[in-house]
């Protein structure tokens, strides 16, 4: 190739992303979804560490418990058997994004003791999305 066309080509490479823009890698819709997916697949595997790696340092319940408290928490639930046929459905909830922060929910929880749907807050800590606070449904 001579110069000109390749100097044509890149040009031509360069407007494409300008006009069309620079994705890369998934959207924060998508790594929210994936932060909620990995943290369900934790919480039905009973797996303490992973479910509370879902949570950010800075978690903060409606109650005001912080992050401690809910991995005593859910040790309990794992312990007495609450997560015993429990399904958790992440697929009615909804994602709203604002800047760093975002909402995710309703989550539902359908259990042999009952059913109760959460509302999660997340906040983007460089390029994952955390878990800061969550409120029950009324």
């Amino acid at each position: 190739m001579n110069r000109s066309v390749i100097l044509m080509l890149a040009v031509a490479m360069v407007a494409a992303v300008l006009i069309g823009g620079c994705r890369t890698g998934p959207s924060d819709e998508e790594l929210i979804g994936t932060t909620m997916a990995d943290w369900k697949t934790a919480l039905v595997a009973e797996d303490l560490d992973k479910v509370m790696a879902g949570y950010s340092d800075d978690y903060t319940s409606e109650r005001g418990d912080g992050k401690e408290q809910v991995r005593q928490f859910m040790a309990t639930v794992f312990e007495e058997g609450w997560m015993d046929n429990a399904k958790v459905i992440l697929e009615e909830a909804e994602t709203a994004i604002e800047g760093d922060k975002a909402t995710f929910g309703p989550v539902k929880f359908t259990s042999d003791r009952g059913a109760m749907a959460i509302n999660y807050t997340l906040k983007k800590e460089e390029e994952s999305w955390r878990i800061v606070g969550s409120k029950s449904e009324e």
